[in-house]
């Protein structure tokens, strides 16, 4: 941590992170820099993806993938391996990653404590919630004792807690965020920001402005639900970010103002 920003008191302030296994190549440091923020005493987060990763295992697994405009299709068989791999083999595969760096990680998924409970909105999608709640006592409690969460999309039902429900991971990051009292919300991506029409970077999106990229088609695919993430975020005065997590030392600079990306407020 620089003494820049251990002057701005980001060792008191709680830092959600959402990861996604495109930003966890060769030249990342994002397991070393959650390594520095907890070292210097920030209250670490961190929300995970893996859909490239459960993909590879429905092949193997001879389920097939389907999308509906652009979005997965998660039936009883695709529920049973999303489960297995988010909350199973990705989910301990950070966790032993950060452990290598000394970081006191916790691998959990949104099931463990009740902590994410979700509503299907598009039934068509199967098993998917499109909303959540999040109940951020557990959280609070390993935060205290000094842990960094490691929470896989895996949820369950609000009308039923025995029902498993996948979870898009930029959804869950930004509700976890503001039910943890977050400071900084960022996702750390393998794109610079949110680019204009033009295909120029928007390094600041007014929260006033923000829903009208999505209805414009400025803003569409994966990104949708990483902006109305940050926009959920912002309208509980959280600094919410989205950055290129594939450059050295991106979540750093990005908490001191020094990586270009894109941020809602």
């Amino acid at each position: 941590m620089t003494a820049s920003q251990d002057d701005r008191g980001l060792k008191d302030q709680t830092i959600l992170i959402k990861i996604g296994g495109s930003t966890l190549g060769a030249e990342d440091t994002s397991f070393a820099d959650v390594a520095e923020l907890q070292h210097a005493g920030a209250r670490v987060v961190i929300v995970h993806g893996g859909g490239p990763e459960t993909t590879s295992w429905m092949a193997k697994m001879g389920v097939r993938a389907e999308f509906v405009d652009g979005l997965r299709v998660t039936d009883e068989a695709g529920l049973g391996v999303a489960t297995a791999v988010l909350a199973g083999l990705v989910n301990k595969r950070l966790v032993a990653q950060f452990a290598a760096l000394g970081v006191r990680a916790l691998g959990l998924s949104g099931v463990d404590g009740g902590m994410v409970r979700g509503r299907i909105t598009k039934p068509e999608l199967g098993f998917v919630a499109g909303t959540v709640d999040v109940d951020a006592g557990p959280l609070d409690a390993l935060l205290v004792a000094g842990y960094v969460p490691v929470i896989s999309p895996i949820g369950t039902a609000v009308d039923d807690a025995a029902q498993l429900l996948n979870i898009n991971a930029d959804t869950v990051a930004g509700a976890i965020a503001v039910a943890v009292g977050a400071t900084h919300l960022v996702f750390l991506t393998d794109v610079d920001g949110i680019l204009d029409a033009h295909g120029r970077l928007l390094k600041r999106i007014p929260l006033d402005t923000a829903e009208g990229l999505m209805t414009s088609g400025v803003v569409k695919g994966g990104m949708i639900p990483k902006l109305e993430a940050c926009i959920q975020a912002g309208n509980a005065g959280i600094s919410a970010h989205i950055v290129n997590g594939t450059k050295p030392q991106a979540l750093v600079h990005c908490l001191d103002g020094t990586v270009p990306g894109t941020s809602v407020a």
